[in-house]
């Protein structure tokens, strides 16, 4: 496909004014369609030329050779607007999708590695409803990051050591359960929950128990056989659970590679930030003094010989940088953390790893919920105020399902279509909004048709879909008049499509899916008011209006993917 942006670039650097850099740099897309699909900014020149921009742009729009497929260019208060000619941005951006796909607008791999460390939740517990954000936005972020031309690692580190894991094991020995093989093997998760919210209850009576936490977690790190039976128990009980849930979501991980695995590779970080004179005593605590960089010291041991979060996280940073030497590493986890990510980023500086500046937090405002005194609050697990995420997709799935077995009660594998309809809703829901806002969640506006939701655009996939089944055959290009494809509908719809491969870039550079989601309520929106405006099947120009309708849905159809959503084709 012709990029209009470099030829336009080009035709604009002939005349001795801007470089190519500078016009692709300042070229913007207008919001008002009267305004051309393209204007450049001309205030940039005025010092340098003293005029006012006005003239410079009337100037310049005389001198501009207008290149292949702009149709005219006109000067507007200082600003040169560019107008595509509708016909050939139809050819152009419907060619292209044909030729490529869904990978239209993906770009070429670049042999660059992305780690994306994401929702890594607690084992011992069952995931919660606030898990959604991690995993959704890491979701997300590992397609967005392939399709622009990465290969990436997905990491699930799991929580999976440290002295929850003491309480765990002080509660299940103290309730007196059995630690025959078969019962350890059918533990569930669940069971962990209620022991976790039992030791939260009896230790305010008896807080001495804390102790024994903290020394059974001891015990665990030195190699307890006893402990270490329970705790691989624990973890794997976990596990199946989150397995599960996953497999529902359509998400997967590369690796399960969660705390425990650094634990033979921590005393080689010890022993080198011994050597480089980093690790001090402090009230009886190995850190590293970062004042210099106006933080807190990071606490590296405990007096008990212990490991914390950061001691952990950097055996993590430096064996995924010899493992897989990355070009980012990317840590999906919530903004209460930014201050733990700043000290361990900053602590690799200090040991003289340059690298250290490819790590990057990725931080997101939480999930909050209305609690019956009407206060938006997130919930805790482990004290059992958090909604699991398992009920809340069960809830999604049965609002869903009556809606559709009053719409559509003959639908087959509707409990699996409401399942993927009310999780995709889920997950629109959060990444529809800027990572770093915090989230209010309401099931009415998160499950409706209508408006900004996962299930207006679904259903926008769906009704293209409808189309394509209704005609019965495959619309071809060599059947397709591009000047049949020049109203304003259509023309809307296709730019529209034209600006796949920027959104995907943009996104990939900003971390920030919300962009693909605005992106994809653009494509529902231009595609129903195409639609709507004028019939496809039995117009006159039927297989080119078709043809337009099988590209707005391979592209919806990436988008959704992209976005973790499942782009279903009935409902």
């Amino acid at each position: 496909m012709i990029s209009f942006e470099q030829s336009i670039a080009a035709a604009v650097a002939k005349t001795d004014t801007f470089s190519e850099e500078e016009v692709l740099q300042l070229l913007t897309i207008p919001q008002e369609t009267t305004h051309g699909n393209f204007s450049l900014p001309c205030f940039a020149l005025a010092k340098k030329m003293r005029l006012a921009p006005k003239i410079i742009a009337e100037t310049l729009a005389t001198k501009i050779e207008l290149p292949q497929g702009i149709s005219k260019v006109e000067p507007v208060n200082g600003y040169l607007n560019f107008f595509i000619e509708r016909s050939f941005l139809a050819s152009s951006v419907l060619t292209h999708i044909e030729e490529k796909g869904l990978s239209y607008g993906h770009a070429s791999p670049n042999h660059k590695t992305v780690i994306i460390d994401y929702s890594s939740p607690n084992i011992g517990k069952e995931l919660a409803f606030h898990h959604l954000r991690s995993t959704m936005i890491g979701n997300s972020l590992s397609r967005i990051y392939k399709a622009n031309g990465y290969h990436v690692e997905r990491i699930n580190h799991l929580g999976d050591w440290g002295t929850a894991f003491g309480k765990l094991i002080v509660m299940y020995l103290r309730e007196g359960r059995s630690l025959e093989d078969d019962v350890l093997e059918n533990l569930t998760v669940k069971e962990l929950n209620i022991l976790y919210g039992s030791f939260s209850k009896i230790s305010k009576e008896y807080p001495e128990l804390e102790n024994e936490a903290r020394a059974a977690f001891t015990r665990l790190e030195e190699g307890d056989s006893l402990y270490r039976k329970l705790w691989s128990a624990f973890k794997n009980a976990t596990l199946k659970e989150l397995l599960r849930i996953y497999s529902m979501m359509g998400v997967s991980f590369d690796h399960y590679t969660g705390e425990s695995f650094f634990e033979d590779k921590i005393p080689a970080v010890l022993d080198e930030l011994r050597e480089k004179n980093l690790l001090i005593k402090s009230q009886e605590l190995d850190v590293v003094m970062l004042d210099d960089f106006d933080l807190p010291p990071c606490l590296i041991r405990k007096s008990d010989g212990s490991t914390l979060y950061a001691t952990r996280d950097l055996a993590a940073a430096l064996y995924r940088k010899k493992e897989y030497q990355f070009s980012k590493c990317l840590y999906v986890v919530d903004l209460g953390q930014s201050l733990h990510f700043k000290q361990v980023f900053h602590v690799l500086k200090k040991m003289n790893y340059d690298w250290y500046q490819e790590m990057v937090h990725i931080p997101f405002g939480v999930i909050l919920q209305q609690t019956e005194e009407g206060k938006w609050e997130k919930g805790k697990t482990r004290s059992g105020t958090a909604s699991l995420l398992r009920d809340v997709i069960e809830a999604a799935k049965e609002k869903i399902l009556s809606f559709i077995n009053e719409k559509n009660p003959d639908l087959e594998n509707k409990e699996e279509i409401a399942t993927q309809i009310g999780i995709s809703a889920l997950t629109f829901n959060d990444l529809k909004n800027r990572r770093l806002m915090d989230v209010k969640f309401d099931w009415d506006s998160a499950l409706s048709f209508d408006g900004a939701t996962g299930p207006y655009v679904q259903n926008a996939h769906v009704r293209l879909c409808s189309i394509m089944r209704k005609a019965g055959y495959t619309s071809k290009m060599e059947d397709v008049s591009w000047d049949t494809l020049t109203d304003d509908a259509a023309y809307e719809l296709i730019k529209v499509l034209s600006r796949k491969g920027s959104t995907i870039a943009k996104a990939c550079e900003t971390d920030e899916p919300s962009m693909l989601a605005q992106y994809a309520l653009e494509i529902a929106e231009a595609a129903h008011r195409f639609i709507h405006q004028d019939r496809v099947l039995g117009s006159a120009e039927e297989k080119s209006r078709l043809f337009l309708v099988q590209s707005t849905q391979i592209v919806l159809e990436n988008v959704l993917d992209l976005l973790g959503l499942f782009p279903i084709r009935q409902m």
